[in-house]
């Protein structure tokens, strides 16, 4: 795979470059309304969820994707109890699709998890987003029907992971 991986520190990601990403991922993608993605994508707030993990491609250096990890002490974690964590916003950009980056975004997302001892990670996702169930349950996820919610009248759907 060419590219690198790592923490959105190390690799420089400027605020732009995670608004740019996110509007292309979730507002193109039909997945939020414009209105709804200027609090997704701000910047600041994307920040302070938790640890992110970004890719850059090798050659061109565009930021190509990106996965959080939320903590137990983040005020942005939602479902996850006791000492889960939670999985959010893991994007790749359209370009980037089916070359294994979403795979190495999510195995990254776990392994930090797992070095910080973590017992389990949640996460959510849209019905309609078909290729991501099944990145999710490759990688391990199942599903977590009892803890499946509405919001802003979207359904979501809840995985988990034990580690």
């Amino acid at each position: 795979m060419d590219f690198q991986i790592d923490t959105a520190d190390v690799l420089a990601v400027s605020d732009p470059e995670l608004s740019e990403l996110l509007s292309q991922v979730y507002v193109d993608g039909d997945f939020v309304t414009p209105e709804m993605a200027v609090s997704l994508v701000d910047p600041a707030a994307v920040r302070s969820r938790g640890k992110i993990i970004a890719a850059r491609k090798q050659q061109s250096l565009q930021l190509a994707g990106m996965v959080i990890v939320v903590y137990p002490d983040s005020p942005a974690r939602r479902l996850a109890q006791g000492d889960e964590t939670e999985m959010h916003l893991l994007g790749v950009k359209s370009e980037y699709r089916g070359k294994g980056l979403g795979r190495a975004l999510v195995a990254a997302a776990i392994h930090d998890a797992k070095q910080c001892g973590y017992s389990k990670m949640i996460l959510w996702t849209q019905p309609t987003m078909h290729a991501a169930h099944r990145l999710y349950e490759i990688s391990g996820f199942v599903r977590a029907p009892g803890r499946d919610f509405i919001r802003a009248g979207r359904d979501f759907k809840v995985y988990e992971k034990e580690f």
